[in-house]
C-alpha cells in the first residue's frame, strides 16, 4: 500500500479506548452503565464531530441503558470524572424542537461546527485531575447531589393554587358565599351525620342548631321551588296548600316520595 494514500479499516468504524484512560483513576470510578453511556458516546465518533455528540434514550437503550434517570446518572458522572464535556445544552426551541446535549471527550481534538456554533479546541483532559477512584466517587456523589438541589422546571409549571379553606374555620349550620345577596336567609345545609358507627370529630359553633326556614327565598324576582308530598299535612305558606319547600326536611321529603 502506498504512504501517500489513508489507511482505511476494511472492518469499517471501531471504538478506540487509549490505555491512559481505560487505566485511570477517574474511568476506575465508573459504574457499568457510565461505561455502556462513554462506549455509546464513543461509538458516535467519526474523528470529525467530536463536540457534536449526543445520546437520546431511544440509542441508549441499544446500548443497555433503558431509562432516562440512568441515562442522566451516567451522563453526569462522565461530566463529573471529565471525560465527556458540555459543549451545548439542550432544551426546548420556540417553535417546540427539541434539541438533546452535545458533549465532547476531553482526550480528543474539536474541529469547528460553524453550523452548530461550536468552536474548535484542543484536547483538555480534566480526566487526569482524579488522582484516585475515591476520589472520582467523591466528584460523582457530589454531581448527583447538585442534581437533586436544582431547582426543576417541569414541577413548577402553572400557576401555585391558593387554598380554599381554613383549618381553624368552624363548621357552621348554614354556609354561603360572599356575595350573596340575602346574607341572613338560606344557605347551603349542613347536617350531622345519625349513624354512630363512623364517629368524626369535628369543631363546631354554639349556635349550630335546627333553625325554623323562612317563606321567603334568598334570590330575589326568582320564584322558589316547592314540591307536592303525598303526606296529607296541610304545611301550607303564602297559600299553596299541602306543599312543602325542597330544603325543609330532605329525608322525610323524598321518603315520602319513594312511598308514592
Amino acid at each position: 500500500m502506498s504512504k501517500s494514500k489513508t489507511f482505511k479499516d476494511p472492518r469499517g468504524h471501531s471504538l478506540r479506548v487509549y490505555s491512559d484512560v481505560y487505566d485511570s483513576p477517574a474511568f476506575a470510578a465508573l459504574s457499568p452503565h457510565d461505561v455502556l453511556a462513554y462506549l455509546a458516546l464513543l461509538r458516535e465518533l467519526k474523528g470529525y464531530n467530536n463536540g457534536d455528540l449526543s445520546l437520546p434514550l431511544s440509542r441508549a437503550k441499544k446500548c443497555g441503558i433503558g431509562h432516562h434517570l440512568t441515562l442522566a446518572r451516567s451522563l453526569r458522572a462522565l461530566c463529573a470524572v471529565g471525560l465527556i464535556a458540555v459543549t451545548r445544552k439542550g432544551g426546548c426551541t420556540k417553535g417546540g424542537q427539541r434539541l438533546p446535549n452535545l458533549y465532547r471527550l476531553t482526550d480528543r481534538e474539536c474541529y469547528a461546527i460553524p453550523a452548530k456554533h461550536l468552536e474548535a479546541s484542543r484536547e483538555t483532559d480534566e480526566w487526569k485531575r482524579v488522582t484516585s477512584a475515591k476520589h472520582g466517587l467523591e466528584l460523582i456523589a457530589a454531581a448527583e447531589a447538585k442534581a437533586k438541589t436544582a431547582p426543576d422546571k417541569t414541577k413548577a409549571l402553572g400557576h401555585r393554587v391558593t387554598a380554599t379553606t381554613s383549618p381553624r374555620v368552624l363548621v357552621k349550620a348554614k354556609t354561603r358565599t360572599p356575595r350573596d345577596t340575602w346574607p341572613d336567609g338560606l344557605g347551603h345545609g349542613v347536617t350531622m351525620a345519625k349513624n354512630g358507627e363512623n364517629p368524626i370529630s369535628i369543631g363546631v359553633p354554639a349556635d349550630f342548631a335546627p333553625h325554623e326556614e323562612k317563606d321567603r327565598h334568598r334570590t330575589p324576582r326568582v320564584s322558589p321551588l316547592y314540591i307536592a308530598t303525598p303526606s296529607g299535612e296541610a304545611m301550607g305558606s303564602c297559600g299553596y296548600g299541602a306543599y312543602k319547600r325542597l330544603m325543609a326536611g330532605p329525608a322525610r321529603l323524598f321518603t315520602g316520595l319513594m312511598a308514592a
